[in-house]
Order: C-alpha cells, then structure tokens, then sequence
C-alpha cells in the first residue's frame, strides 16, 4: 500500500508539527508560544533539509514577525504548483526520481 506524508505529520515533542504550528495549536497555546513553536519547526525541518529559503503560507502565517532572512511568506496556492513541479520530470529545476 502506498502513503503519502506531509511534513507537519513529521513528530514533534508529544504530537506532530502539524499539533502544534497549525489552527488548534494557535488556539490551544496562545499567539507567542505558537509562535515559538513555528521558530523551532522552522529550524527542524532546515536543519534536516537544507533549503535554500523556506516560503509560509496557510491562513495564520500572516500572524508571524520577524521572519528569519530565509524565511518569506507565500500563498498556499503556490506550494501545489511548487509540488507539481517537484515531481515532474520536464519542469525547470526537477530534482525527484
């Protein structure tokens, strides 16, 4: 059987990241310690990556201040496209086999 994961599915102290950094988690812990946990789920998964630069987007990314220099907002949109691109072997920039 195939499975298909995110990276917020990732985990992430007692949960996942996605617990954590997105809608619930902004509710349950309050604007500034969600955002720490965005700064420390930024920093994970660059750590583990190595991306060039980091684009945010969702419904709450605009919520967050002082982005670090490789950290720029985005629209959700645009990360379809980015996966589509990813995954497909005549795009610019193709990186997946």
């Amino acid at each position: 059987m195939s499975r298909r994961w995110e990276l917020g599915h990732l985990p992430y102290r007692k949960a996942t990241f996605e617990t954590y950094v997105g809608e619930a988690g902004l509710e349950e812990r309050g604007l500034k310690r969600w955002r720490e946990h965005v700064d420390a789920t930024i920093a994970a998964l660059v750590a583990a990556l190595q991306p060039e630069y980091v684009v945010l987007g969702g419904g709450n990314a605009d919520k967050l201040k002082d982005l670090p220099d490789y950290v720029r907002l985005g629209a959700n949109g645009n990360a379809f496209v980015g996966g589509f691109r990813l995954w497909d072997p005549d795009a610019p920039g193709h990186i997946v086999s």
